[in-house]
């Protein structure tokens, strides 16, 4: 007896003659928005290349509206160095993979989250071809102070390798990193606009300053302590809040892994860039009103004493004396009144 063999062709259950409903779309195979991006759009839509990411271009171009001074809601000084958007520059840079293309492998290199900043662990430092291929300028490590007194997770050696710039932030603990963030994101600011190399440059380094700078921030996984440093820098930079900016790097780099106590640290730094924000807003609106809304109110001229005349002595008195005749009026009133009894007698 012949055994029924399945059909060759996949049909879904809603298109059987046998089904009870009718399907209101058509089906497809493939789905309509695959690698992780939404309807809405997701991280490309934020730096404007959403367009090249689909049809196989391998430049990208940073939206010059999200990094200017005008869009920066905190002062010069406290995330980036004075003119700073007029140093560094942030276009002109190249894509090395599509989000949609990602494997498992993968999470052994780093990953741009921006065109100029890169997400990876401590392991793809031995990798010097490959380093030198992305064009990375700072090796930024993000460390464990044990770690540091172990010299682990360092990438000096890499960086003496290659003639370029190495850097760590060492923390106690990860509670500490809600205040490293704002140091972390200015070292990197500092290196994009070249104050860095430009102070600290020797002979044997080989940083071209006429090219664009690229920061690798790292930590031995990539995905939970430097991915931390990334999703602030995102929320600075960007003003975006706790949960956008861990998409946005999630996009790009899918194995990062934000666990509850890291995420609560984020939070909390959301607090406090939104505290700075408010303060930064209000003192910009004081400023644009002018300097008078700032001043104290003014202060009245003082009255000089007037030596009194003879005139104005005997008008004193005079009202003087009304005044003391007015008072024995009233209590010679008093004492003639009949006083009233609190009570009176009930007649029967």
């Amino acid at each position: 007896m012949p055994l029924n063999m399945p059909s060759s062709t996949e049909m879904p259950m809603s298109m059987s003659e046998q089904a009870h409903y009718a399907p209101t779309q058509d089906y497809v195979t493939v789905p309509k928005y695959s690698g992780g991006r939404t309807p809405s759009g997701g991280a490309f839509t934020h730096l404007g290349a959403s367009s090249e990411e689909d049809d196989g271009s391998d430049v990208v171009v940073v939206d010059a509206k999200l990094f200017n001074a005008n869009t920066h809601d905190f002062p010069e000084g406290d995330f980036v160095c004075p003119g700073f958007f007029n140093m560094a520059k942030l276009d002109g840079f190249t894509r090395r993979f599509k989000f949609s293309q990602w494997n498992y492998g993968m999470r052994r290199k780093a990953q741009f989250i921006f065109p100029f900043l890169a997400l990876g662990p401590s392991s793809c430092l031995r990798e010097r071809e490959y380093l030198r291929s992305q064009g990375f300028t700072l090796l930024l490590g993000i460390r464990n102070t044990h770690s540091a007194h172990a010299r682990l997770v360092s990438g000096d050696k890499a960086a003496a390798d290659l003639g370029i710039l190495a850097d760590t932030v060492d923390v106690l603990d990860n509670q500490e990193l809600i205040s490293t963030f704002p140091r972390a994101i200015r070292r990197i600011n500092d290196h994009l606009a070249g104050i860095d190399v430009a102070s600290g440059a020797t002979e044997a380094m080989h940083i071209d300053l006429s090219q664009p700078r690229k920061v690798l921030v790292f930590c031995e996984s990539g995905n939970e302590r430097s991915a931390g440093v990334v999703i602030a820098y995102i929320m600075a930079m960007l003003n975006m809040d706790t949960a956008h900016a861990k998409a946005m790097a999630q996009q790009r780099r899918f194995c990062v892994s934000i666990d509850d106590p890291m995420a609560q640290i984020l939070l909390s730094f959301e607090s406090i860039l939104a505290a700075k924000r408010d303060v930064e807003r209000s003192r910009r609106a004081s400023v644009q009103t002018g300097a008078a809304t700032l001043a104290p109110p003014p202060i009245p001229p003082v009255m000089l004493a007037k030596k009194r005349s003879f005139a104005d002595r005997q008008f004193e008195d005079t009202k003087m004396v009304d005044c003391e005749m007015d008072v024995d009026d009233d209590v010679a009133a008093l004492l003639d009144r009949k006083p009233v009894a609190p009570f009176q007698d009930r007649v029967v």
